[in-house]
């Protein structure tokens, strides 16, 4: 008959049978940072033609990532037809201010020059942008997900109506993938032009 042996917390031997959790990975910015009174703003490059962009990438082409769906009770699947057709968005929200803003925990820091670019055509455009999600860790981004590498963007346009923003910038030849989820956010990102 076999018998477990105890091992007393704090020895030795206990210490050797432990395991411990591995750390999580480093932010690629600083979710932190604090943008202090008198500082200067965040200029936003423009974005270089797609034609030079294109020329001067290397490395192999972009694959085709699933969808960013993040669907769940919040974000309702709805196909064409059904009541509530439209995405969701407030027609008397105000802008925070002009220009691009960004919700707490989120930051544009780590967007390629193309999205920056297409975010100041968009506020250009409407007066105002909100991003709300730029890069996510890989626990909470599906897989092949371009917020994985923050090469998409998540963002509304107070007081506008999704569609209308997202007909306006699918025109913007640098605009990859793009989607206006159910709750009224609208997705682009750096990869193959496509909509899902």
């Amino acid at each position: 008959m076999a018998c477990a042996a105890v091992v007393a917390f704090g020895s030795p031997v206990f210490a050797q049978q432990m395991m411990l959790a591995p750390l999580p990975p480093e932010r690629p910015f600083d979710l932190d940072l604090q943008i202090k009174p008198g500082a200067p703003p965040i200029v936003v490059v423009p974005a270089p033609p797609v034609e030079a962009s294109l020329a001067t990438t290397t490395g192999p082409a972009p694959t085709l990532a699933q969808p960013d769906d993040d669907e769940g009770p919040e974000w309702p699947q709805r196909t064409p037809g059904q009541v509530g057709e439209e995405p969701a968005f407030d027609p008397n929200e105000k802008p925070d201010k002009p220009g691009i803003s960004t919700d707490p925990g989120t930051s544009i820091i780590c967007l390629p020059p193309v999205l920056k670019g297409i975010l100041g055509k968009i506020a250009e455009k409407y007066g105002a942008v909100k991003v709300t999600s730029t890069w996510r860790p890989p626990w909470r981004a599906r897989r092949g997900s371009y917020h994985k590498r923050c090469e998409a963007m998540d963002f509304r346009v107070p007081g506008v109506r999704p569609r209308t923003v997202l007909e306006w910038a699918r025109n913007l030849p640098e605009v990859g993938g793009n989607k206006v989820y159910w709750n009224g956010l609208i997705h682009i990102d750096t990869g193959p032009r496509r909509p899902w």
